[in-house]
């Protein structure tokens, strides 16, 4: 065990402890890893840890941001019978990019949203830009 760096008192272990994450006005619980101080209460975060938390912060963001979240998008494309490779051609994206999306690694800009919304509602167009863009 160590020393914690920020009291000095307290000694850090490695816990999940339950965050409170502020985005907006709006709040959202985790449960948090990391290396945290049996006295003050602050903790080190590694890597792993801030990626742990990652998707479930994203997509509460793109929640409060009127976005897509990652299963959205997929159930969209699934929809739309297209593939990973066809609807980033469509959006004008590289295939491994919206392979990210869908695993929520990032979020897509609100113009994408915007597109994949309308082709949600109007699936027949998908197939008209599928006819123009993908080769």
């Amino acid at each position: 065990m160590n020393q914690c760096p920020f009291c000095k008192d307290g000694v850090l272990s490695r816990q999940r402890l339950k965050k409170i994450y502020t985005y907006q006005g709006h709040s959202l619980e985790v449960n948090q890893p990391g290396e945290w101080c049996n006295v003050c209460g602050e903790g080190i975060l590694n890597g792993a840890d801030l990626a742990a938390t990652d998707k479930p912060l994203r997509e509460f963001q793109a929640r409060i941001d009127g976005l897509l979240t990652s299963s959205e998008i997929r159930k969209i494309r699934r929809k739309l019978r297209l593939t990973q490779k066809q609807a980033a051609a469509i959006l004008g994206e590289e295939p491994r990019v919206f392979g990210r999306y869908e695993r929520g690694e990032m979020t897509p800009k609100r113009a994408i949203c915007q597109l994949l919304r309308l082709l949600n509602n109007h699936p027949e167009q998908s197939q008209e830009l599928i006819g123009s863009e993908v080769r």
